[in-house]
């Protein structure tokens, strides 16, 4: 007994194991920080500025809020240490089976006749993967971590495709509210001088009643124009997850895009090309792929036993004896097949939606081109409706500056012009939102690619970039 206590010391010594130490969460502490974050701080404007340029004051392009989002929205901190998970679960997967030590100890009570009482034994425990399970086990381990990755990656697409098309709403909207003010204006306006031209007995009641509603119909549309504004807004602090009042005075400047001017240039076949090798959804289908591919590697590996081998040696009263036991686990593993049966279809399904997530990329740019296409044709028409309309009304001013006309004909100029201008705008939101939708389908501009941060190791904590 006095040697064997010394050998246990020595392992529990040797272990070296970690101490468990809690770390409580206070959920009150996140709200309030979320609640104290700002377009103004100092460390995420330098954090925009490293991928997106600084900001000019309250002015903001698309691409600077999704930076700044990719800075700020927790779920990428989420994706972020899962991935730090799985990285690690590559070491474990890799680890041998660890050998173990077992010890008995047995004193006869009768029949020992003057020999010693006790009976002490001390062996160790050796498995042997036979099968080539550790193989398969790494190669699921690593299929995950790439599969955690592709995840992370995809998380930080989808965050920044969000914000943009949310800055893009939001710009859309301002310009519509600021159309709408200005032409409730003008309609304002020509209520005034029609009245005195009824006063004059000049315009029928009937007429001056129109222009009355017409007045009230665009304060209607000021007051919706400015929901939408308001709504907009807010979907963009939740896309940025900013609080409301951090986006009061914010204003987004619209790089307008590119992706329809050289749709022409670029051929059908290109522009799925693209999205087929740059869109996260197929790196992470084929990642799924590759783990259903080593979970059916691993499935077979397993109906093969392992070895076991447990040498040893006895003080059996006084007798010294070596001993080596073998032991074969799972011998009828063989024969069950459900398991490999299980991880083939797995395996079959995984295919498959690599096929699905191809269908739906194509289908995707294929919708997006045809709107493209679509919206530069509206953009077209609405500039020559513009430019018509903008010749009526210097037309209409210069024959009131002949004395020709009342001031009442310039102003409905005006507001005809007023009126084309705010259609062109908004074929213009509709091409600029195009745009970013084929961009988004082709998995960014061409030419982006690099220029964003990393969500691996780019990451912006209690203010600092690391």
């Amino acid at each position: 007994m006095s040697r064997v206590a010394p050998v246990f010391v020595a392992l529990v010594a040797l272990a070296g194991c970690m101490r468990y130490t809690p770390v409580p969460l206070e959920p009150s502490n996140h709200a309030a920080a979320y609640r104290a974050r700002s377009l103004r701080d100092t460390s995420l404007i330098a954090w925009v500025a490293r991928w997106a340029g600084r900001p000019d004051g309250d002015r903001w392009t698309d691409r600077q809020l999704a930076v700044a989002a990719l800075a700020l929205r927790s779920e990428l901190a989420r994706a972020r240490a899962e991935w730090r998970a799985t990285v690690i679960g590559e070491r474990i997967a890799g680890a041998r089976p660890a050998p173990g030590a077992a010890a008995g100890v047995e004193r006869a009570v009768a029949g020992s006749e003057g020999a010693s009482p006790w009976v002490v034994s001390l062996g160790a425990t050796l498995a042997v993967e036979l099968g080539g399970k550790r193989g398969a086990r790494v190669q699921q381990a690593r299929a995950e971590s790439a599969l955690a990755e592709a995840e992370l990656r995809g998380g930080a697409w989808r965050i920044a495709v969000d914000t943009r098309a949310a800055a893009l709403a939001l710009a859309s909207a301002d310009a519509a509210r600021d159309d709408a003010v200005r032409e409730a204006d003008i309609l304002g306006e020509i209520a005034t001088l029609e009245r005195a031209r009824y006063e004059e007995a000049a315009l029928t009641a009937a007429e001056l009643a129109r222009t009355a509603s017409d007045v009230q119909l665009a304060r209607g549309e000021v007051a919706a124009a400015e929901a939408e504004a308001i709504d907009a807004r807010a979907t963009l602090a939740a896309a940025t997850a900013l609080p409301w009042k951090a986006l009061d005075s914010l204003r987004v400047d619209l790089v307008p895009g590119t992706a329809c001017t050289s749709l022409l240039a670029v051929g059908d076949d290109s522009l799925a090309a693209l999205s087929l090798t740059r869109r996260p959804e197929i790196g992470r289908a084929l990642a799924h792929y590759a783990v259903a591919e080593a979970g059916l590697r691993l499935s077979i590996a397993r109906q093969y036993p392992d070895l076991e081998l447990g040498p040893g040696f006895i003080w059996d009263q006084g007798v010294h004896r070596w001993t080596l036991a073998f032991a074969l686990p799972n011998l009828l593993g063989l024969r069950n097949r459900a398991p490999m049966d299980q991880a083939r279809a797995e395996r079959e399904a995984a295919a498959a939606a690599v096929n699905e997530a191809q269908d739906d990329l194509l289908g995707e740019t294929a919708r997006a081109a045809g709107r493209c296409r679509g919206a530069v044709l509206e953009a077209a028409a609405a500039e020559a409706q513009v430019v018509a309309a903008r010749r009526s009304a210097a037309l209409a001013r210069a024959a009131y500056e002949r004395g020709e006309t009342s001031r009442l004909d310039p102003a409905l100029a005006d507001l005809g012009a007023l009126r084309a201008e705010r259609f062109q705008r908004g074929r213009a939101s509709r091409l600029a939102a195009a745009a970013a939708a084929l961009e988004a389908a082709m998995g960014g501009p061409p030419g982006e690619a690099g220029t964003w941060p990393d969500p691996r190791s780019d990451v912006l904590v209690d203010g600092r970039a690391r």
